[in-house]
């Protein structure tokens, strides 16, 4: 059976998951043009459907969330002073 994380703390920075991440999506485009197996997809599919979600990752999720918008709202505003100082 297929898992997803163990809801402990994350064993690596947030570039490496966002890298890791992009990776799985590149690999796995990659191998739906070379063996587009439906009933394989279909399974992991399923599987990933009968997880559980713990709430601990959920939270994390808003955490994740929260973080992110700080980021976005400071170089947006860092990138409107700029603008208005040129």
């Amino acid at each position: 059976m297929l898992t997803i994380g163990s809801g402990t703390e994350p064993h690596y920075s947030l570039d490496k998951m966002t890298k890791i991440i992009l990776a799985c999506c590149i690999l796995h485009n990659f191998l739906r043009r070379v063996d587009n197996d439906q009933a394989i997809l279909d399974e992991v599919d399923r599987e990933l459907m009968e997880q559980d979600v713990e709430p601990s990752m959920s939270h994390s999720r808003e955490d994740d969330y929260r973080l992110g918008s700080q980021i976005t709202n400071r170089i947006s505003n860092k990138m409107w002073m700029d603008y208005q100082n040129n």
